[in-house]
């Protein structure tokens, strides 16, 4: 059975994202997020077995900058957009953006505004 988080789960919520901080990417925060759930699943005896929080986030993906930019038109660009998308995330209770590029230079760019890079694998799953 899956159920809602409750107050009293709390406590026990917080001990094991402790526990699971060496498999899980963790914000120890994220349940505060304005736009989180976080459902208990309970085993046969009604008993939390396991609890996830999920969260709205903006994904940018899909970069497609002009051919023929200079570096620095393409560095105006990017910080206009990132400060735009910022302010969309602010305004929409998002907390995380997420953003996937394969230019190493878009990368050191955006590592040098906050962005960090992840070191996990991350997933996508499409729903229909």
């Amino acid at each position: 059975m899956i159920r809602d988080a409750e107050p009293k789960d709390a406590q026990n919520y917080s001990e094991w994202l402790t526990a699971a901080s060496g498999i899980n990417l963790v914000d120890p925060a994220v349940y505060k997020y304005p736009t989180c759930v976080t459902a208990v699943v309970e085993d046969k005896e009604g008993q939390p077995a396991l609890m996830n929080s999920s969260h709205l986030v903006l994904v940018m993906e899909a970069l497609a900058p002009r051919p023929g930019l200079t570096p620095l038109q393409e560095a105006r660009a990017l910080k206009e957009l990132f400060e735009a998308v910022k302010e969309i995330a602010r305004k929409s209770g998002v907390r995380e953006i997420l953003f996937g590029c394969k230019d190493e230079r878009v990368h050191k760019f955006i590592e040098g505004r906050g962005f960090e890079k992840l070191n996990f694998p991350v997933f996508r799953f499409k729903v229909s």
